[in-house]
């Protein structure tokens, strides 16, 4: 009777808790082969969206380049130049009067920073009526496609290492050397040429004072061309400040775009532009003092 009695026991208890623990053991497969899904999921749309946030940083960027190209252009008075970049190439379309024009959009396009080629697309009509010219006489552009060309040449040189300053002064770095040097040379090979030399600034610390710092560092660089043999009479230095920016100021690189020295080739009978108006004493009785 013991031995059967036992036996049932152990029968019993195999009958009554074997089930219960298949169950148990099947919830646990399906919980962790839920949970493993899960984590799948989550790393696939991670990956997804990592990619995505790598993608849109480089169109941004060249998009950022087209604009600057294209802003280029109409300082350099090409505005019916369209700017397309692609792949870091800026591709130029539209229609200009004349191959010199066309020659200097290439070189404005080259001119600034991460571009990597130029596609000159840009067509030029034939002209119309082709008239016989002598052997000893050769035509002159017209005045405003001379000067066009002439600022699209010295906008390319003043823009392949920018003039650069120590920090809230105007003492001007020594990178900056070779590009004072270029601007010199090309101002001595063009004797007729007057330029006016515009500072910028970003729109860090108080306007006037940007205003006054930002013509101090023209005056130094025109002392700079005038000890390299440009005549003193050709360059009008001019200080705009934070008036005029050619990017946002809420990050390094814009303040850093902003911070600039600009040339501009004034035609015969023009003075160029006007420093910006400003209510504050304080500017007026400098200007006063300063000449």
């Amino acid at each position: 009777m013991g031995p059967g009695f036992g036996a049932g026991r152990r029968h019993g208890g195999t009958r009554g808790h074997g089930p219960p623990r298949r169950s148990r053991l099947t919830e646990l497969v399906a919980e962790r082969r839920t949970l493993l899904l899960i984590v799948l999921l989550i790393g696939f749309f991670v990956i997804v969206a990592v990619g995505g946030t790598g993608s849109e940083g480089p169109v941004d960027e060249q998009q950022d380049l087209s604009s600057q190209v294209q802003a280029a252009m109409v300082r350099a008075g090409l505005p019916t130049v369209e700017v397309q970049v692609v792949d870091w190439t800026v591709v130029l379309r539209g229609r200009l009067a004349s191959d010199d024009l066309k020659v200097a959009a290439t070189r404005v396009a080259q001119a600034q920073s991460s571009v990597v080629g130029v596609e000159n697309l840009i067509v030029v009509p034939a002209p119309i009526v082709e008239e016989v010219v002598p052997e000893d006489e050769s035509p002159d552009l017209p005045a405003n496609q001379a000067d066009l060309l002439l600022q699209a040449r010295l906008s390319a040189a003043a823009a392949r290492t920018p003039i650069q300053f120590g920090s809230g002064g105007d003492r001007i770095t020594e990178d900056s050397v070779p590009t004072l040097e270029l601007i010199a040379e090309f101002l001595v090979a063009n004797p007729s040429v007057r330029v006016q030399i515009i500072g910028h600034t970003d729109s860090d610390g108080e306007e006037d004072a940007n205003l006054t710092l930002s013509r101090i560092r023209a005056e130094a660089v025109r002392a700079q061309l005038i000890a390299r043999g440009v005549e003193a009479e050709r360059l009008t230095p001019l200080g705009m400040g934070e008036y005029d920016p050619v990017a946002d100021n809420l990050t390094r690189e814009g303040k850093a775009r902003n911070r600039r020295i600009e040339f501009l080739v004034l035609p015969e009978g023009q003075e160029g532009l006007s420093a910006p108006t400003t209510t504050a004493p304080v500017e007026e009785e400098a200007s006063t003092t300063e000449g």
